[in-house]
């Protein structure tokens, strides 16, 4: 069996549950998600004189209703990792964190390519970067985006099952 298959107890795992709680997550987190994004992009501006990213086909230009999209797919790859392998292989917080990170950064250039390749529109650009859809800095970002998703599902209005509710509660 190699590393990628899944466990005997995360294949028996209730998909019903699984995309129950994956529609609940993905209609509250992925709009703040996209107000968190919102406002890195400003912290950016602030601190470098130029939006980090920008929406090319979007009327406002530096933000975009049409980046939701990416963001529930974040919300997506961050609740399938935790689920169907973070959780059953009892993965340290810091290990989800960065290997989330990383999974979502590579996730926002092939959303980015995929939409340009697919639609012939551009969900997002980071200006002057030679992978174009993101940037090396922007795994800061995911990072705390992982982060605040944790926060978030586990402890703040605990959109995960009982079997991963906080240990005080």
């Amino acid at each position: 069996m190699n590393a990628m298959a899944l466990t005997a107890a995360a294949q028996r795992r209730s998909f019903n549950l699984y995309a129950r709680v994956l529609a609940t997550q993905i209609l509250y987190i992925a709009p703040l998600l996209w107000l968190l994004e919102l406002s890195q992009n400003l912290a950016w501006k602030a601190v470098n004189g130029t939006y980090g990213w920008v929406y090319p086909d979007s009327p406002y230009g530096w933000f975009s209703f049409g980046s939701m999209i990416l963001w529930a797919g974040s919300v997506f790859l961050m609740w399938t990792l935790h689920y169907y392998w973070f959780h059953p292989k009892g993965m340290k917080i810091w290990t989800r964190v960065g290997i989330t990170a990383a999974v979502c950064w590579v996730g926002e250039w092939v959303g980015g390519f995929l939409a340009v390749q697919l639609t012939g529109k551009h969900l997002q650009v980071w200006p002057g970067t030679m992978l174009v859809y993101v940037s090396f800095p922007a795994i800061f970002f995911w990072v705390s985006n992982v982060i605040i998703y944790h926060l978030l599902t586990a402890y703040v209005i605990d959109l995960t099952p009982h079997y991963d509710a906080p240990a005080d509660a």
